[in-house]
């Protein structure tokens, strides 16, 4: 009886946690569709059909381009040896750990109208105007979603392609094929389903993508995501917003159904292939990545230090002087609520990922499997938005417990494919004498995946500490974090401001980016 309640408890309290915060904000968005009269039904769709296709199209190029990019480094930590591979390896979880609005940042330093490459380039020939102005629309948006998210491509081909059985392609050469036939015949086909669900994942962050296409798209180039922001900000079209925010799911939930389906077809084996010392050609393009992802982060210290007269902390100073009028918040106020925030999506997402992950322990259940799956079709400004139809006007709690509902479904992964590795066997014996099951877990089991807790937390931790589309929906001006913070000052183009607010925010993403490579490589976590 004790085992079943305790079972029932584990099960219960995570489905009840995520019908209050998640399905049933969820519902009440669906059905404010119905409020929608004919003629504004007509307008919506006009607008909906605009805003799918500019998120549809730019989403596609930015996975090409990301793929483009992608691909090449993963062949090259896959099939080589060189010096900075581990540093690339461990890049690979930058678009899960770190904020977007970092990416803007570190994109507008980098080919900003005053940006690195634009000085140079005027200081070299004697310009006076910048010569590259791409940063801005839809060239500057695919850019910056690429830079982004080609480490997801790194990261998913480069596992699969280190783990490809050598022998097939060994035989296929002694039997006469060449490199290329290899490759096209033998290589891609077991690359491919790695390959979709990389797609996929890249596609759907592209798709709904907010912090990128808020700042570098602007108004003249709205996205559904963007499009519901504005709608419910500016418009106070609820049920325009409610539209669209239907459509975005309908779409993005399919593209998911289909990443889940290449993602049981990706089976990791323990054959590692032979790799070569990195030739003249992968060296070159392994400094070029590392030049790509240094640079940014040199030029945002120096951005937030320099001044006309020389070197100077005055801009810091200057943002930790006083409250800001862009912000409705003071620098530290912005700092402590954005830890605040994630120290309790974390708690919250590990507590019941840890609970639902223990009571479907090795259970093959579909229904909880595509509950979990569809909640990677919410954006942080969807459920904002059920939020505002579904609860008070006081919304600070609300931020940090919608954090935990985006970061679940990856906290509920890390852990229960962590409790799955564990030998039934040790379990059994445990049971066998006499232990209640949770004494069993607290005992015999949680030790054994402490790891996968750990990275669990700090997945959660970086995840609520780069959102910015729920915190600037429910914010309201009250309670600004770090990367509202960014974005206020990138909005009016005070870069050197967004760069010293952008150094603390990379301090503390840093210890979770490296909390999660330490415990990933330790535990066995597979997180994707």
């Amino acid at each position: 009886m004790g085992k079943n309640i305790f079972i029932k408890t584990a099960f219960w309290m995570p489905v009840l946690f995520l019908s209050v915060f998640f399905f049933y904000p969820l519902l009440l968005v669906f059905l404010k569709v119905l409020d929608i009269n004919a003629v504004s039904l007509e307008n919506n769709f006009f607008f909906a059909g605009r805003y799918f296709w500019n998120s549809f199209v730019q989403a596609i190029f930015s996975t090409l381009l990301s793929f483009l990019i992608g691909f090449p480094a993963a062949y090259l930590v896959a099939r080589n040896d060189f010096f900075g591979k581990n540093f690339l390896k461990s890049i690979s979880l930058v678009p899960f750990v770190f904020p977007s609005i970092l990416g803007v940042l570190f994109f507008v330093i980098r080919f900003g109208y005053n940006g690195v490459l634009n000085r140079a380039l005027m200081g070299f020939f004697g310009l006076s105007e910048p010569p590259i102005q791409v940063l801005y629309g839809f060239y500057g948006i695919i850019l910056a979603h690429a830079f982004y998210n080609f480490p997801v491509f790194l990261r998913i081909i480069g596992n699969s392609w280190e783990s490809l059985e050598g022998k097939m392609e060994v035989t296929a050469k002694t039997l006469g094929a060449n490199n290329f036939q290899v490759f096209f015949m033998i290589t891609l086909p077991q690359l491919l389903p790695s390959i979709i669900a990389a797609a996929s994942i890249v596609f759907i962050y592209s798709f709904m993508s907010f912090a990128i296409v808020l700042t570098l798209g602007g108004a003249g180039f709205s996205t559904i995501e963007t499009g519901i922001f504005y709608a419910i900000n500016r418009q106070l079209d609820f049920s325009g917003a409610a539209l669209l925010a239907l459509i975005q799911f309908g779409f993005l939930f399919f593209v998911l159904v289909l990443l889940n389906r290449f993602s049981k077809n990706f089976v990791e084996q323990e054959f590692e292939g032979k790799k070569s010392k990195a030739g003249v050609v992968s060296k070159v393009f392994a400094l070029m990545l590392g030049i790509t992802i240094a640079v940014p982060v040199l030029a945002l210290i120096l951005f937030s230090v320099s001044t006309q007269n020389g070197f100077s902390l005055s801009v810091i100073e200057e943002i930790f002087s006083g409250k800001n009028t862009l912000t409705g918040d003071t620098a530290l106020g912005s700092i402590f609520n954005s830890l605040f925030f994630a120290l309790i999506a974390a708690f919250f997402s590990v507590l019941f990922g840890l609970m639902l992950s223990f009571s479907l322990q090795r259970k093959n259940n579909w229904l909880i499997e595509g509950l979990v799956i569809s909640s990677l079709a919410v954006s942080g400004v969807m459920l904002g938005f059920g939020y505002i139809l579904g609860f008070s006007s006081n919304f600070f709690w609300f931020i940090p417990l919608g954090h935990a509902v985006i970061a679940f479904p990856f906290a509920y992964k890390i852990i229960s494919h962590a409790l799955n590795k564990i030998s039934r066997e040790t379990v059994f014996a445990a049971t066998v004498s006499g232990a209640s099951p949770l004494k069993n877990f607290l005992l015999i089991q949680l030790p054994q995946i402490k790891g996968a807790v750990a990275s669990a937390a700090s997945f959660s931790f970086a995840i609520s500490l780069g959102e910015l589309g729920l915190v600037m929906l429910l914010s309201q001006g009250k309670f600004a974090t770090m990367n509202v913070y960014i974005q206020r000052f990138l909005s009016v183009y005070n870069i050197q401001a967004a760069c010293a607010m952008g150094l603390i925010l990379i301090f503390f993403s840093g210890i979770s980016f490296y909390v999660i490579e330490k415990t990933i490589g330790k535990s066995g976590v597979k997180w994707i």
